[in-house]
């Protein structure tokens, strides 16, 4: 395995066991310290040799990350110290070389989620509260659909096997079945409503589900003005695009949603 950048990247270190039960996952070694170079960009390392690097990051940051939980899921607590989403950290964690990073994925996240526990004293709990949600309807009375949007005739099994044979690389640009990101952008093939509800939430900033009653899978090609655009007013916004593109519309709403709310958090001791 090569050196990796980016968000958050996953490898696993079994501890030992004790007294026959199995500890908590844990590095060998762990280092925290406050961040040396705020400016610099915030990234992530692993290499081979087991060590797990984390650069100029927010705790908030980290928490939402090994919590698996999205902004909009993350709920800061009364009493909590506003540095928790500002100060920026680097840690280190060290232990066993690094030999299938795909099936040791899950348990770094209960690796890491112990190591704030432990060194930031962690508190969280879950918590079901109502809060604002899209649900994604039909648009139009008689439930017909948008230009850009239409029952999915793909075989996408064989489209796959087709593609795999070619030993061929899928790109954005060549997708086989499923729903593709890109800035600005949605193309998918044989995409069912749920999975495009749930890839429309990093860009709707809230939860989104499906409330079409529409089954079966689509073919779709969606464009829009991101808001962060040089103009966001050139074009159309996510919201006038589902709805004259595809002939679906995110309507506001309220739901009992999932929490995980952050009670308290305390700096560590550099080290």
């Amino acid at each position: 395995m090569g050196r990796v950048t980016g968000p958050i990247v996953v490898i696993v270190l079994l501890s030992a066991t004790l007294s026959g039960q199995q500890a908590a996952p844990a590095f060998d070694v762990a280092s925290i310290r406050p961040a040396g170079n705020t400016n610099a960009e915030e990234h992530s390392e692993v290499q081979p040799s087991g060590q797990f690097t984390v650069t100029n990051t927010r705790l908030s940051d980290l928490i939402r990350a090994v919590f698996e939980v999205q902004r909009h899921e993350l709920v800061f607590g009364e009493r909590l110290p506003s540095w928790v989403a500002s100060e920026k950290w680097d840690i280190i964690g060290k232990g066993p070389p690094i030999t299938d990073e795909v099936a040791q994925r899950p348990l770094l996240f209960a690796m890491m989620r112990n190591l704030l526990i432990e060194r930031f004293k962690l508190v969280t709990r879950r918590e079901t509260r109502d809060a604002p949600v899209y649900a994604l309807v039909a648009a139009r009375a008689d439930r017909s659909l948008g230009p850009q949007m239409r029952p999915s005739t793909a075989d996408c099994a064989a489209l796959a096997a087709a593609f795999k044979a070619t030993g061929a690389r899928q790109t954005p640009d060549s997708p086989v079945c499923g729903l593709t990101r890109l800035r600005g952008r949605f193309r998918g093939t044989g995409v069912r409503l749920t999975e495009l509800a749930r890839l429309l939430v990093p860009v709707a900033e809230r939860p989104v589900v499906d409330a079409t009653g529409l089954t079966g899978a689509f073919d779709l090609d969606l464009t829009f003005t991101p808001v962060d655009a040089p103009d966001p007013t050139v074009g159309a916004s996510l919201f006038t695009a589902i709805q004259e593109q595809l002939g679906l519309r995110l309507e506001p709403r309220q739901a009992p949603m999932n929490m995980l709310v952050i009670d308290s958090a305390e700096r560590p001791t550099p080290d």
